[in-house]
C-alpha cells in the first residue's frame, strides 16, 4: 500500500499564513483577545455613523473588557456574541434601565446605549 503525505506547497504555506496575520490582526485591533489564550470574549463596536460606517470623521471604537465600559460613538453599534452576555445601559456608569444582549444584535442607525457591562 502507497503511502500518502500531504506536501505543502509555497503558495499553501503563504496563504495560511496571510490568514493567521488576519486572524492575529483583528484580535489586536478589537483589544479584545481573552488575556487566558482561550480566544476572543463578546464585544461591541461602535460607530460615529452615519450609520455601520466610521463616518467622514473615521470614529470606530470596540470595547469587550469584562465589566462596566462606555461606549463611544452613536451612530451605530454591532455586539459580537462570543459566550459572555452583556447589560447594554441608556446612562454612562451602566446606570439606568438595562437590556440584556446574548446574542449577536446590530443596529446602523441612532442608538441610546452609552455604557454597556460585560459579563465574564
Amino acid at each position: 500500500m502507497a503511502s500518502r503525505h500531504a506536501v505543502a506547497t509555497p503558495a499553501a504555506a503563504a496563504v495560511a499564513i496571510a490568514v493567521l496575520a488576519i486572524v492575529i490582526a483583528a484580535a489586536t485591533m478589537t483589544g479584545v483577545a481573552a488575556s487566558d489564550g482561550s480566544g476572543p470574549r463578546s464585544y461591541l463596536t461602535s460607530w460615529g455613523g452615519p450609520g455601520c460606517t466610521p463616518g467622514e470623521q473615521g470614529h470606530m471604537a470596540s470595547v469587550g473588557s469584562c465589566g462596566c465600559n462606555h461606549v463611544r460613538f452613536h451612530g451605530g453599534h454591532e455586539f459580537n456574541f462570543r459566550g459572555e452576555k452583556a447589560t447594554l445601559y441608556p446612562k454612562p456608569g451602566c446606570a439606568g434601565t438595562p437590556y440584556e444582549v446574548f446574542e449577536d444584535t446590530r443596529a446602523c442607525g441612532d442608538f441610546g446605549w452609552h455604557s454597556i457591562h460585560i459579563d465574564c
